[in-house]
């Protein structure tokens, strides 16, 4: 194996090694995350979970696209999209989740972005239908409304099988 290879690969094991320790971390512990997906089949990944707003950006801008596997170029270029869109950020609320997708061209999409608490207890489509869907896997319903502190250990669980 050729010295480019090898990095491209264990690029990309650690990056795999960065999505399951984002993945198996408590949302109610690190808050800010998001769910990419494949545009072209819509099939999702795992929930990934960090600390802070900056933390997940850097990992958008780093593992996220070491997931894709481009060759280095390709990747500095995906890379630096995703952190001039992220520039100057302040919050999550003022993420535009269609520019970011697009930083992907076309090999994933952000699906969902913003905090465990707006999942938990906001409006909106994604956050309501995701509760919805809990409470039919549960069998408790598909009331949406924001989820109670007695559902919440079975609601963090069932977040972290969603997509797998």
């Amino acid at each position: 194996m050729d010295s480019d290879s090898s990095s491209t690969h264990e690029t990309y094991a650690r990056a795999l090694r960065a999505y399951a320790e984002a993945a198996r971390r408590d949302p109610r512990d690190a808050g800010c995350g998001y769910l990419a997906g494949d545009p072209a089949t819509r099939a999702v990944g795992s929930f990934v979970w960090f600390p802070t707003a900056g933390e997940m950006f850097a990992f958008l801008a780093g593992a996220e696209v070491d997931l894709l596997r481009f060759g280095d170029q390709d990747a500095r270029r995906m890379a630096a999209s995703v952190q001039r869109t992220l520039r100057g950020v302040a919050t999550l609320a003022r993420v535009d989740r269609d520019l970011l997708s697009a930083c992907f061209e076309g090999w994933s999409e952000i699906v969902w972005l913003g905090t465990f608490a707006e999942l938990r207890e906001r409006g909106g489509t994604f956050p309501t239908d995701t509760r919805a869907a809990f409470r039919r896997a549960s069998g408790t319903g598909d009331h949406a409304g924001p989820i109670a502190d007695d559902e919440l250990d079975a609601f963090v669980t069932w977040l972290r099988a969603y997509g797998s």
